[in-house]
Formats: C-alpha cells, sequence, structure tokens
C-alpha cells in the first residue's frame, strides 16, 4: 500500500537517526498548521464519505477548520502528507490528502479516513 510504506519509511529514518522510534496519537502541542502542498494528484470526483468534514489549516486536527466538506460535493485532491491520527469510517490513518473543494472553492487538509479509497495517492 502507498501510505503504510511511506509511513513505515519515517520510522526506519527516525530509527536509523536517532535509535528511537516515537509513534504517538497525535501531533505535538507545537505541530506546525503550515505544511507545503502541490497539486500532482489528479484524482478528482465525489470523494468526502461522510457529512460536514473539517477541511483544515493543516494535516492535524488541533489545525483550524476553514469549512465543511459534504457528501454532494466535488473535490479536487492535490497531494497526501503524514499527519495526525484519525479514525473514522472503520479506518484508522495516519494520513492527511490536502483537497480543493471544488463545490464551494475551499481548499485544505482532510484526514483521509474521511475520504474515499483513502484519500490521494501522490505524496506532497
Amino acid at each position: 500500500m502507498r501510505k503504510a510504506s511511506s509511513i513505515g519509511a519515517a520510522v526506519v529514518l527516525t530509527v536509523a537517526a536517532s535509535g528511537v522510534a516515537v509513534v504517538g496519537a497525535a501531533a505535538p502541542a507545537s505541530a506546525s498548521c503550515s505544511h507545503s502542498h502541490s497539486n500532482v494528484d489528479p484524482k478528482f470526483g465525489q470523494l468526502f464519505n461522510a457529512t460536514n468534514v473539517n477541511i483544515r489549516t493543516g494535516p492535524h486536527t488541533t489545525c483550524g477548520s476553514l469549512g465543511y466538506g459534504q457528501l454532494s460535493h466535488s473535490v479536487d485532491f492535490h497531494c497526501f502528507a503524514s499527519g495526525d491520527r484519525v479514525s473514522a469510517n472503520g479506518h484508522t490513518t495516519y494520513t492527511w490528502t490536502y483537497l480543493r473543494d471544488t463545490t464551494t472553492g475551499v481548499s485544505g487538509w482532510v484526514a483521509d479516513a474521511l475520504l474515499d479509497n483513502l484519500g490521494g495517492n501522490v505524496a506532497c
């Protein structure tokens, strides 16, 4: 799977650099809501799998909400990155997708557990 391998690589790099791997359920209080992203994923369509899905300023549950995605909204995926752990709809993910809700024009980060097929396919 594309996302599991990127997280595994991050853990391996952490272990190699420090000798200790730390895996937490949430980002530290100092986690930044400013993350780079680029529009490199061609995925597009009606992809929210829940109602009132927060579109956030960063890939962390502590980042502010810019708006809400709905089941009927269409989205344009840009890329995915690692972030906070989120469980929803029977899935637990540590990845978030940067997207633009083409119905409302709001762009931001959404936890992949709240997106069909677990979000984007191309890393930021």
